[in-house]
C-alpha cells in the first residue's frame, strides 16, 4: 500500500461523496462563463457529486513519487480568523504550486482547503483556483461550500474566464 506523503485528497473527496449522497442534500450551484451566469440546484447523489468535485481529486498529484520532498511545509496563524494555516509550497514547478489548509486546533479539524491547479499542453493553458469549505455536522466534518474559478486559454482563442460556486443545503 502506498502511503501518501502529503494529504490524501482521494480519500477526503470519496468519503464526502459517499456521505453526502446518503444524506441526499440539495446542492445550489452558480456557474459563470465570462459574463454569462446560470444557477441550478440538484439533489446530491454519488454520480453528480463525484463529477462536481472531480477537480479536487486532481490535487492528489502532489503525492506522486516525482514530487516527494518537493513541498515545503509551513504553519502560521491566520490573521483573519482563529484558524491556523498549514501551507504546502512547491519548490520546483508543479501542476499544484501550493495548497493551504485552514484548521482549528488540530490538523484533523480542517475548515478550508485552498489551492491552485495548472494544466498546460499544446492546445490549452488552464489555471484553476480551488476552494473547499468544511464545517461540522453531527460531530464530523462535511463539505459545505466549494468553488472553482479560473481561466482557460485555448490556442488561437481568447481566454475564457469561468467560475463555479456551490453550496450544500442544511
Amino acid at each position: 500500500m502506498y502511503v501518501k506523503p502529503y494529504f490524501d485528497f482521494d480519500s477526503l473527496i470519496h468519503k464526502q461523496v459517499q456521505a453526502r449522497a446518503i444524506q441526499q442534500k440539495i446542492i445550489f450551484k452558480v456557474a459563470a462563463i465570462n459574463s454569462k451566469k446560470d444557477s441550478s440546484s440538484f439533489q446530491a447523489d454519488g454520480t453528480n457529486l463525484a463529477h462536481e468535485w472531480d477537480a479536487f481529486l486532481q490535487l492528489d498529484v502532489i503525492n506522486k513519487p516525482m514530487y516527494k520532498n518537493n513541498y515545503e511545509i509551513s504553519e502560521r496563524p491566520d490573521d483573519k480568523s482563529n484558524l491556523t494555516i498549514r501551507s504546502y509550497q512547491a519548490k520546483i514547478p508543479s501542476s499544484v504550486p501550493y495548497v493551504h489548509f485552514y484548521y482549528q486546533g488540530s490538523f484533523e479539524n480542517i475548515k478550508r482547503i485552498e489551492s491552485k491547479y495548472i494544466e498546460k499542453n499544446v492546445l490549452n493553458d488552464i489555471a484553476r483556483h480551488l476552494t473547499l469549505t468544511l464545517d461540522e455536522e453531527q460531530g464530523k466534518p462535511f463539505i459545505q461550500k466549494y468553488s472553482i474559478t479560473g481561466g482557460q486559454k485555448m490556442i488561437f482563442n481568447d481566454t475564457v474566464q469561468f467560475s463555479i460556486q456551490g453550496s450544500i443545503s442544511h
